[in-house]
């Protein structure tokens, strides 16, 4: 007897994750569609389990080290279920995730590609890379994960999907789905609600700044930074202005960014449950400031400050 297919997808909330939404959705159908936050893709895939949902496709997400328990629960029900996962991803994962999929191979299908967005591998492994629109999502997801700024929606949708929460993450996600790259409704929200305030929430990170150097290296850190300000953003002007460095981390109030040019910080986050790209990673929850400044200075010491580890 054919077992019918109940699908259902989860991808982060960022343009990329927005793009894999839109490609998965025309291409599978759903019945359920999940915008998640790499701490929560755990608990949605219990979630779409327990609908009954025996086909669950994910993308653009990284589970922390610190979920492993919570995955690996949620994986062996999937396999008691007969459930299959299909994984697509582009960031550094740790050790510890990839032994745990290892583990589950029946169930998942994974495929990791660092020099591409998530959408890019979604578009490919569906043979639909050529389609004019499902193009210029990617391009606008490369534009961001890249930090590469040649289109200026790419960064009101960057500041608007992190301004209000998830009731505007999924108004942008309908819009992109009916064809819209450029919504009139999200240009105008950002004008009118988003860009005065975000840039003052920018002026506001950098006037508490603070420098740490030692051993000829220099740290700017960014405390208390409202979460609505992308950190690339705030790293961008305040290297406009001259203030450079050889690593920077911003601190959240649930968690903490680091970027540098120096050293894999994606190695230094993965120490404290944490992950990303080697140039750009994140750690999240209250993890001490004292404890991945030290390891910082210490990778420093190890490596030096004479020569950049990744030349573009």
């Amino acid at each position: 007897m054919k077992i019918s297919r109940r699908r259902g997808i989860i991808t982060h909330w960022d343009i990329d994750g927005l793009a894999s939404a839109v490609i998965l959705s025309k291409m599978l159908n759903p019945e359920r569609r999940i915008l998640s936050s790499v701490n929560s893709v755990a608990r949605y895939i219990g979630e779409l389990v327990s609908l009954g949902l025996n086909e669950i496709w994910i993308a653009d997400l990284n589970p922390a080290s610190s979920m492993k328990n919570q995955l690996n629960m949620t994986l062996e029900r999937a396999k008691r279920l007969g459930v299959k996962l299909y994984w697509f991803d582009h960031h550094q994962w740790s050790n510890d995730m990839i032994n745990l999929f290892n583990q589950y191979s029946e169930v998942i299908s994974f495929i990791n590609e660092s020099s591409m967005v998530a959408s890019h591998i979604v578009a490919n492994y569906f043979g639909v890379g050529g389609n004019e629109y499902y193009r210029k999502l990617i391009s606008l997801a490369y534009d961001d994960d890249f930090f590469e700024n040649r289109f200026e929606i790419t960064r009101i949708y960057r500041r608007v999907l992190k301004w209000d929460g998830w009731d505007i993450r999924y108004r942008v996600l309908e819009s992109l789905l009916q064809g819209e790259l450029e919504p009139r409704w999200l240009i105008e929200y950002y004008v009118n609600e988003v860009k005065n305030l975000y840039e003052n929430l920018i002026r506001e990170a950098i006037g508490r700044m603070e420098v740490v150097e030692k051993n000829g290296a220099r740290l700017l850190i960014f405390p208390d930074v409202d979460p609505r300000v992308h950190p690339g953003e705030l790293i961008e002007v305040v290297e406009k202005q001259g203030l450079l460095a050889h690593a920077y981390i911003v601190r959240y109030p649930r968690g903490i960014s680091l970027r540098s040019d120096y050293v894999d910080v994606s190695k230094i986050a993965s120490l404290y449950g944490g992950g990303g790209h080697p140039r750009v990673a994140g750690i999240p929850g209250g993890v001490g400031m004292e404890a991945v400044l030290k390891s910082l200075l210490d990778a420093f010491e190890k490596h030096g400050v004479n020569r950049p580890l990744y030349i573009a």
